[in-house]
C-alpha cells in the first residue's frame, strides 16, 4: 500500500509533503495493553502524543510508540469525538469557517491527534484561503502543519492492518473510517455498510490504486466501548 497525496495537498500546494510510503508490516492494536498503559502511566501516552503531534515529525518514534500514542489517547479523552465532531461538521456545512477553525483548534488542545478536528480545520482553512482579502492573517504554513499531522495519523491506521477480516484497520471513531477511506485509500463510493461482531464492514462501489478488495473491515472495538459508556 502506498501513501497518497491528499486533496489538501493540491489545494494548499504542499508538494513537499506528498510522500510515497510503503507499509511493509502490520501491527494490530493490543487494546488490553494500551488500556493498561493509559490507566497506569497516562503521562507516557501524553509524552508520545506530544511527539507525534509536534510540528517537526519525530522520525525516532517506533510503530509501537505511534500506535500507543494515537490509540492510547482515546482512553484519555474518550468523549471528545462525538458532540464536538458534530458541532464542527455543522459549522463547516453552514459555511462558518472561522468559527469551525476556532472550535477545531480548541478540540486539538484537548486531543492533538483528533482526525475529525484536523480535517475540519483543514477544510475551513481551504475555504478561507480562497478569499485572501478577508483572511490575510491566515497562513498556508499553518495548514501544512495540520496536513502533516493528519498524514502521520492516517499512516498509523494504515499500519494496523490491510482491510481484511483477518487484519482489519483499527479506528477509535466512526468518522476516522470515512476520512481514512477518502484521504488515504481514495475511495468515496460504498454500496453497503454493516456491523458484525466488533467489525464495521464496507462493501465498496469502487476500488482505487491503493485498495483493490471488494470489502474493507474496520475493528471498532474501542468505538463500541466509548458509545456504550455514553449511552
Amino acid at each position: 500500500m502506498k501513501k497518497i497525496s491528499f486533496v489538501f495537498a493540491l489545494l494548499f500546494f504542499v508538494a513537499t509533503l506528498s510522500h510515497a510510503q510503503t507499509v511493509r508490516v502490520t501491527q494490530p492494536v493490543d487494546w488490553g495493553k494500551v488500556q493498561k498503559v493509559a490507566e497506569n502511566d497516562p503521562q507516557r501516552i501524553k509524552g508520545l502524543v506530544a511527539r507525534l503531534s509536534a510540528n517537526e515529525p519525530d522520525t525516532t518514534m517506533t510503530l509501537n510508540e505511534c500506535i500507543l500514542a494515537y490509540f492510547g489517547q482515546s482512553f484519555l479523552t474518550p468523549m471528545t469525538e462525538m458532540d464536538e465532531g458534530r458541532t464542527l461538521d455543522k459549522l463547516l456545512k453552514d459555511g462558518k469557517y472561522e468559527e469551525c477553525l476556532t472550535e477545531a483548534k480548541k478540540l486539538l488542545k484537548t486531543n492533538p491527534v483528533s482526525l475529525k478536528a484536523l480535517s475540519n480545520a483543514l477544510y475551513s482553512m481551504m475555504y478561507m484561503l480562497q478569499d485572501s482579502t478577508t483572511h490575510q492573517g491566515l497562513s498556508r504554513d499553518e495548514a501544512r502543519l495540520y496536513y502533516s499531522r493528519m498524514h502521520r495519523i492516517l499512516n498509523i491506521i494504515a499500519a494496523t492492518g490491510d482491510g481484511t477480516e483477518e487484519r482489519p484497520f483499527y479506528v477509535t471513531a466512526v468518522s476516522d473510517e470515512y476520512l481514512f477511506m477518502r484521504h488515504y485509500l481514495e475511495i468515496s463510493k460504498t454500496k453497503m455498510q454493516y456491523l458484525t461482531e466488533h467489525f464495521d464492514v464496507f462493501e465498496l462501489d469502487e476500488t482505487s490504486e491503493y485498495y483493490k478488495r471488494p470489502k474493507i473491515f474496520f475493528d471498532i472495538t474501542r468505538v463500541l466501548e466509548i458509545e456504550k459508556k455514553m449511552f
